[in-house]
């Protein structure tokens, strides 16, 4: 599977990471594993390390798929803060394409190249 993710409840972070190939599904089915895992909860913060992709399969209409998704569970993600790390610059610019469209429904949402910088943005207020 092209992306994982392991929950870190005593730090409240979720951390996912990708490989391979990355396509809408895979983010779109990420998502929804999530909201599903009974260790997820409201206000939980996420790093999102896809730096190590080989292809970004992600298209533009899988983005607004992906705001779509975050609408209808805007009860559980509207707190979340998200930190997208990458390095690849298409990836960036969909990733920034994403952080736009949800700006209504997420509004912690952060596009990285540096992964300390994203950790302490993490951290911050």
């Amino acid at each position: 599977m092209p992306i994982t993710y392991e929950i870190d409840r005593e730090q409240n972070l979720i951390v996912t990471t990708a490989s391979g190939t990355l396509t809408d599904d895979d983010v779109l089915g990420l998502k929804a594993r999530l909201v599903q895992d009974k260790h997820f909860k409201p206000g939980m913060r996420e790093l999102s390390d896809i730096r190590n992709i080989d292809r970004l399969d992600v298209t533009p209409a899988g983005v607004r798929a992906m705001v779509k998704q975050d609408r209808d569970d805007a009860v559980i993600v509207s707190s979340h803060r998200l930190a997208i790390v990458l390095s690849d610059d298409v990836a960036f610019g969909m990733a920034r394409m994403y952080q736009m469209l949800t700006e209504s429904t997420m509004d912690d949402v952060g596009v990285f190249r540096d992964i300390e910088e994203a950790k302490s943005w993490l951290k911050s207020d």
